[in-house]
């Protein structure tokens, strides 16, 4: 019985080690990359007529946001339960940032 014990509590304490390890880069560089999206996105998507932002107040506005939105990523990936959500998570925002960079590529 001791032997089962001391080798699940080694497994668990491999198994923390390991998320830790895994987290740490994903929550960095993950949150990095869509913080990046998120703050071109919007960079693009504020100056509209309706606001009356030049593009040189967006960029500005956006930039500023965007040490916000990365201080939230990386907390949100400090405090998320399962890595596979927390990477799906960082890929739709992601997807969500550069939604505008692509409408505008694609000529829409």
């Amino acid at each position: 019985m001791v032997g089962t014990a001391t080798r699940a509590a080694a497994n668990a304490a491999s198994s923390k080690r390991r998320d830790f390890l895994l987290r740490v880069p994903l929550a960095i560089v993950g949150g990095y990359g869509a913080a990046s999206a998120l703050v071109s996105g919007l960079a693009l998507s504020l100056p509209l007529p309706l606001l009356g932002m030049t593009r040189s107040d967006a960029v500005v506005t956006a930039s500023m946001l965007g040490f916000l939105i990365y201080l939230v990523l990386l907390l949100w990936g400090a405090a998320a339960r399962r890595l596979m959500r927390l990477a799906i998570g960082y890929a739709i925002l992601t997807a969500i940032g550069m939604a505008p960079w692509a409408l505008l590529r694609a000529g829409g």
